[in-house]
């Protein structure tokens, strides 16, 4: 195995067009019948009884769905999601590759926005869910889709995200796992209980995950005007003391029955209750002439939100006419109530101006959706579905505001939209040759979204979008693992509520930087055609290597634009403005040292690149990137096992620079390295220990935004802080 590394090498370089994407149907062992030999005689000198045994064995053979299955996807298992004792899918995620993570935005091809889709068991979540309620140790596994697929909503334009929940219980368990981190900004403490089991044809499960948060998090910004001479005009220093705390709890019962002739049906249910407090204090310091502002030297919010989300649904599984439907029906509901109140005052603390804002929202909602899959001709499964859903929103909103000493000025507002989904889809997966398979299948959706908000002229928009996809996979038939991938997919970007309605939410301070912001009715939504090609090999059980290239061409671009309305307010406001491209290029390569280098320890190693391009054709060059595309994402690992310890490392990097996001905008994107190691020590079989350490490198948060134009020049940047965070886990089998 020596040579497998400039193996691996010379195969980069020939390779030039790289794979695909689709469902390659898994491949049944055929049943075997064994019979045993002859018993030898007994020392006794009688021959013993001679026994036949027949074994039938059935099952798949190897299968591994990321190198059989026609769709390209990594799956992240179980084993992975726990490796760092992570309590959110989002830590989770930052070591996937292809993945970046920047806060809670979860992003593929570097493009955030919206333009990665992530789905719960194959579902949008509706209004109202927060992942931060789904513990790792629920997950069974998370899929990494590159390109579409029908069965999937195609609104994936840089690719899906699939988090699989645990749904049928094969053994067992009782777990109880609890866990505290600390850093000099944070506090937090988590606890996993799980109780699972099986009776006969029925099988049950419950989990319950309790989080506490408590996070300071200190920052510096300064806001610059200067001429276009480049000479200061004014110039404002602010630091601001944030505190915040965050309890969740989430509560996940699962039911499953096995029925007759293979059927299964399951019910399921979420629940999940959050509280979120913070205080901050801003405090701003003139340093260069005067900002045209009230007279206030301090600014102090305190905010208070309280949500509950319930969900339900019921999943029907059964053979008809010779295939096999699975249907779902889910209902939610969520409501919560959030109260903000902003002070302004002056250095001897007396106030000058006060907002107070309360709102009260309520979120319901209904989805059915199924599959009926049957096979054809042996070597045809064919598929059609269906997904229809309802969310109504309503929120009350009460806001009081004035100069202290004068009566206040009164806002009632109530917003209310309402959005209609329908989807239909047909594919089929077809095993051409024993090497060759391919996927053809269509998608067809439509969006509706009604809105009334009190005060302004209700408003309606209505999108479809039909999405042809076609895949295909060729294995090389020398069996060296080897294989060929190629997708081709239209995909979309639908626009959200908030940038089709007319409602306008206005920033309690309005600058170039923290404008206004609006949405456009009118807006339609962006259409992308995308091709991908990838290269595969799987060389040795437990090493893989693969190359991707991949390409976006986007119409009806939504770009956000700043402008100042008539009563000179900053505004953002969104707009379709013309097209963009993307581009990218991906290396994923992971092994066991032992392949390569015999007398290493026995290491699990694993990297992964990816390089990210694109262009909007109505923003001018340079750096005229899609809105915050990271340019450069790439991850390092290494694991180590012996005895009863496990220990590793992981390195997450990200790339940044300048983006240019209209002829007056630009703004830059902080490069950032995460390290995180972790030790897990087996007590027993029954008891384990996990020690981590995140953020290692402790890289305080940067930014950077400006915006220019004939009069001059603004400028904001900013610090804020971070620090390593130490945790401990206790994990129990009972």
């Amino acid at each position: 195995m020596r040579t497998a590394i400039p193996m691996l090498a010379a195969e980069i370089v020939a390779v030039a067009a790289l794979g695909l994407h689709t469902g390659a149907l898994a491949q049944q062992a055929p049943a075997a019948a064994v019979k045993a030999e002859p018993v030898p005689p007994t020392a006794a000198g009688k021959p013993a009884s001679r026994e036949i045994v027949q074994v039938e064995i059935n099952g798949a053979v190897d299968y591994d769905p990321r190198r059989d299955d026609t769709a390209s996807k990594t799956i992240i298992g179980q084993e992975e999601i726990l490796k760092y004792g992570d309590t959110n899918v989002f830590d989770v995620l930052k070591r996937a590759p292809g993945v970046t993570v920047v806060g809670e935005s979860i992003r593929m091809r570097g493009l955030g926005n919206g333009y990665t889709q992530v789905l719960v068991n194959g579902e949008r979540p509706p209004p109202g869910f927060n992942l931060q309620t789904v513990a790792p140790e629920q997950i069974e596994k998370i899929e990494v889709v590159r390109a579409a697929t029908a069965e999937f909503s195609t609104q994936a334009i840089a690719g899906t995200i699939n988090i699989v929940l645990k749904k049928v219980v094969s053994k067992p368990q009782r777990d109880v796992r609890v866990g505290i981190g600390h850093s000099g900004l944070v506090k937090r403490a988590s606890a996993l209980g799980t109780l699972a089991d099986r009776s006969g044809n029925l099988s049950y499960y419950l989990s319950v995950f309790l989080l506490r948060h408590d996070n300071r998090n200190p920052g510096t910004y300064t806001e610059q005007l200067a001429s276009a001479d480049g000479m200061v005009l004014q110039q404002r220093d602010s630091s601001i003391a944030n505190n915040s705390k965050l309890s969740l709890l989430g509560l996940e019962p699962r039911l499953n029955w096995k029925l007759d002739n293979n059927g299964q049906l399951n019910w399921s249910a979420s629940v999940g209750a959050n509280r979120f407090d913070s205080d901050q204090t801003y405090r701003y310091d003139n340093q260069v002439g005067s900002f045209p502002a009230p007279n206030f030297l301090f600014r102090d919010n305190t905010s208070e939100n309280r949500s509950v989300y319930l969900s339900t649904n019921v999943n029907w599984v059964t053979q008809l006419a010779g295939g096999k439907l699975d249907t779902t029906l889910t209902v939610t509901h969520s409501s919560g109530s959030a109260d903000s109140d902003w002070a302004s005052s002056t250095a001897s603390r007396q106030r000058t101006l006060q907002r107070d804002t309360d709102s009260d929202s309520r979120s319901n909602s209904v989805r059915s959706n199924g599959k009926y899959t049957r096979s054809v001709l042996g070597e045809h499964a064919l598929a059609t579905g269906w997904e229809v859903s309802r969310q109504r929103q309503r929120e009350d909103r009460h806001r009081v505001e004035g100069i202290v000493g004068s009566a206040p000025a009164i806002f009632d507002e109530r917003f209310a939209p309402q959005v209609v989904q329908a989807a239909a889809f047909a594919q089929d997966e077809w095993n051409v040759t024993k090497q060759w398979s391919m996927y053809l299948g269509a998608r067809w959706e439509t969006i509706r979204t009604d809105s009334a908000v009190s005060g302004r002229p209700d408003t309606s928009s209505r999108n479809h979008v039909l999405s042809p996809i076609a895949q295909t996979l060729y294995k090389f038939p020398d069996k060296s693992g080897r294989q060929l991938r190629l997708a081709l997919t239209r995909t979309f970007k639908a626009p959200t509520v908030g940038q089709l309605t007319a409602r306008r939410n206005e920033a309690d301070l309005n600058t170039r930087f923290t404008a206004d912001s609006s949405g456009n009715p009118d807006l339609k939504p962006e259409l992308a055609t995308g091709v991908d090609a990838t290269y595969e090999h799987f060389w040795a059980p437990g090493a893989t290597f693969s190359a991707t290239a991949s390409t976006r061409h986007i119409t009806d671009y939504i770009r956000t634009t700043l402008s100042q309305d008539s009563g000179g307010r900053w505004l953002y406001q969104p707009v379709n403005d013309g097209k963009a491209d993307v581009r990218g290029l991906g290396l994923e390569l992971k092994f066991p040292s032992k392949l390569v280098w015999p007398t290493w320890p026995a290491l699990d190693l694993r990297a992964g690149v990816n390089r990210n391009w694109s262009q909007v054709d109505s923003v001018p060059g340079p750096d005229n990137r899609l809105d915050q595309q990271v340019p450069l994402t790439a991850n390092l690992g290494i694991d180590y096992k012996q005895g009863a310890y496990t220990t590793g490392a992981s390195l997450a990097f990200r790339s940044g620079g300048p983006v240019r996001i209209s002829a007056e905008q630009s703004t830059r994107l902080q490069a950032r390295s995460d390290l995180d190691a972790y030790l897990l020590y087996k007590v027993s079989p029954a008891v384990q220990l996990r020690f981590t350490g995140k953020n290692l490198l402790a890289r305080d948060s940067e930014t950077y935004s400006r915006y220019a134009d004939r009069n001059g020049v603004s400028q904001n940047w900013g610090r804020s802080d971070n620090s390593r965070e130490w945790a401990v886990n206790l994990e129990l089998k009972l």
